[in-house]
């Protein structure tokens, strides 16, 4: 498990090129014995951990793998490579236990809270949790000459996210400065039609291109003091609290729930929505019903949390379902009222 796993964090690190010459050699040699296929695993390992010379001025955070792959790639082969570094806290901050996540055991809870719920493929959760781990390490270990920036958005994923990393900086000195994604993208771009679709939702919606653009022409100014203590207590609430799981943004105020099926009534409606669109009441894909939902939902939440939702519309009741639920691909849903 611990091999395969250095070997999926070697190929995340892989540049482009180097991926591109890999998978050639793969189709080329598409019936390799065992040693080569080893040798093949060696070279990956090597090429994704290739040592690199930094002089770190810059320490920047994200919240999910889409966010931290585009700001590498917007890094990736210019000065900033060697004067930048990412720290990515993964999974969805707007749901889940957040108690202690500074912790080892705020860890364990949080991702043993994903596991009894999720229908995680391979060992991705296992993925997420060391990395989650990493992420806590660094955070103790950053200099006290760096600066640090911290990129956010407009929903209660990157805004808990926001306040979790300012709760566990407390007592460091550093200067932080804040990029919301929303609020730059509408700053340098005037879009009128996508502020009221608001858009971007998140910074994983944000291509690397536009992320360096914000880097470099976004004024950036220390947060002060005032600001910086009030969003660092809220984030040491979160991680003292032990009763809210869901998390939402609301006239640009955070607001936390205890109730796991605040979204069910959005499902149900987009359901209903579909089955008047297409004009009947079939079967229908769940990843079809899943996208829906995302798609119109004002909140950021993923798909994996409105698949498990799905599921548990189904075990009670108010979903019929055909297939297998171990995997959102494998089965097909509609509405037990329909006929």
């Amino acid at each position: 498990m611990e091999k395969m796993n250095q070997l999926k964090q070697a190929i995340k690190e892989l540049n482009e090129a180097d991926a591109k010459s890999m998978l050639f050699l793969l189709l080329v040699n598409s019936s390799l014995n065992e040693e080569k296929l080893q040798d093949m695993r060696q070279s990956i390992l090597k090429l994704g951990f290739k040592p690199k010379t930094k002089n770190v001025q810059t320490m920047h955070f994200v919240f999910g793998e889409s966010p931290a792959g585009s700001l590498k790639a917007a890094f990736r082969d210019s000065d900033y490579d060697k004067t930048e570094d990412i720290i990515m806290l993964p999974t969805n901050f707007s749901i889940g236990p957040l108690k202690d996540l500074h912790k080892v055991s705020g860890i364990e809870a949080r991702f043993e809270w994903f596991q009894e719920r999720y229908n995680p493929e391979d060992d991705c959760l296992q993925l997420y949790k060391n990395s989650m781990f990493e992420a806590v390490e660094k955070i103790k270990d950053i200099p006290p000459h760096q600066d640090i920036i911290i990129w956010t958005c407009q929903n209660a994923h990157e805004q808990t996210g926001l306040r979790l990393v300012l709760a566990m900086l407390e007592n460091k000195l550093n200067r932080v400065f804040v990029i919301d994604t929303f609020l730059a993208f509408h700053e340098i771009y005037t879009l009128p039609h996508l502020v009221e679709d608001n858009y971007p939702r998140s910074s994983g919606e944000v291509s690397s291109e536009n992320l360096l653009c914000f880097y470099e022409q976004y004024e950036l100014r220390p947060l002060q003091q005032e600001k910086r203590q009030i969003l660092c207590t809220e984030g040491l609430r979160m991680l003292a609290d032990d009763d809210y799981l869901i998390r939402s943004w609301e006239h640009h105020e955070l607001w936390q729930n205890i109730n796991e099926d605040r979204d069910d009534a959005f499902i149900i409606a987009c359901a209903k929505r579909l089955d008047k669109e297409d004009g009947n009441k079939k079967f229908r894909k769940s990843a079809r019903l899943i996208g829906e939902v995302i798609g119109h939902m004002e909140q950021y939440r993923g798909d994996e949390w409105i698949e498990y939702r799905l599921r548990c519309l189904i075990e009670q009741g108010v979903f019929m379902y055909k297939g297998d639920l171990k995997a959102m691909r494998y089965y097909e849903v509609k509405l037990q009222d329909a006929t």
